[in-house]
């Protein structure tokens, strides 16, 4: 036993012993006598000398029972076949400086948490896509008993009411020469567009105005397969141009919702709510203010 331990279990001893007692102090072969009578050592071999203090002289089985190797192979002893060969397996990436070769490596976690951002952004896409689709479904066509469908657009003060129904074909017969054939005289008309009870031209005669009502046909590419009829009032000719194009439009999404799909990302569904600021009292106009003169 070390003697600092001794020293430290007399001075323990003799320190109770005059407290407790008012006999004599013990002697130093006495305290000895009753720290052996209390410690259980089997053979005094089993005590290594305090000088040393090496591996060796430390009698088998006192500090690691039957196997008494103090490295790290002495826990492979009882290690099953299986778990030996996952342990040679995991041996085998390591490289000859005993570190992880580089093709096995775990690439960065910069790269997982790209991976995770893109799959969530995939999986919301595809949530949004169904939702959509389930949205489209819920739509259903409204036609009248004649095929037709109808639809109202607004824009400032300009209100149109628009009906759409499939164009029927009307042959009119144009003068050429006698020579001719009659295939060759007659020609179908599709698609007639009536505003306020005149042709379109004759009702919107810039172009710039007809292809406001034209746009939601060319997004869906329906030019001249149906028959509109447009009643519009209140507003100027661009007002009622643009009532006009989302009557239109809404008339097309009542007859195939399909049609919603292409007349949505062009805005052509959308209700345009600008109209013109009110005039405030005290001011010329809405935010136009007199002019102030000092004298």
């Amino acid at each position: 036993m070390p003697k600092d331990i001794v020293k430290s279990n007399l001075q323990s001893c003799s320190n109770y012993a005059s407290k407790s007692s008012k006999k004599r102090r013990h002697s130093e072969s006495e305290v000895l006598a009753g720290i052996r009578s209390r410690v259980a050592v089997r053979s005094p071999s089993d005590v290594p000398d305090g000088s040393n203090n090496r591996m060796e002289d430390i009698p088998e089985g006192v500090l690691y029972g039957e196997h008494n190797d103090p490295s790290e192979e002495r826990h492979l002893e009882t290690q099953t076949e299986e778990e030996k060969e996952i342990l040679e397996a995991l041996s085998g990436l390591l490289d000859e400086d005993g570190e992880i070769k580089a093709e096995d490596r775990f690439p960065p976690l910069e790269h997982f948490y790209q991976d995770a951002r893109s799959l969530e952004k995939e999986k919301r896409q595809e949530r949004e896509k169904v939702k959509q689709l389930e949205h489209t479904m819920r739509r259903v066509k409204k036609v009248d008993r004649f095929g037709a469908s109808l639809g109202t657009g607004k824009r400032k003060t300009a209100v149109a009411q628009v009906r759409i129904a499939p164009a029927t074909s009307r042959r009119v017969g144009t003068e050429e020469e006698e020579d001719e054939d009659e295939d060759e005289k007659d020609e179908e008309i599709f698609g007639e567009i009536v505003v306020n009870g005149k042709p379109l031209d004759e009702y919107f005669q810039d172009s710039s105005l007809r292809q406001h009502v034209l746009a939601p046909f060319a997004a869906t590419n329906t030019i001249g397969l149906f028959d509109v009829r447009i009643v519009v009032h209140g507003g100027g000719l661009s007002g009622q141009s643009q009532a006009a194009r989302l009557g239109v439009a809404r008339s097309l999404q009542n007859y195939d919702p399909a049609f919603r799909s292409q007349l949505k990302p062009m805005g052509l569904l959308t209700r345009d709510s600008r109209v013109v600021e009110r005039k405030k009292p005290g001011l010329k106009k809405a935010r136009k203010a007199f002019q102030w003169v000092k004298r």
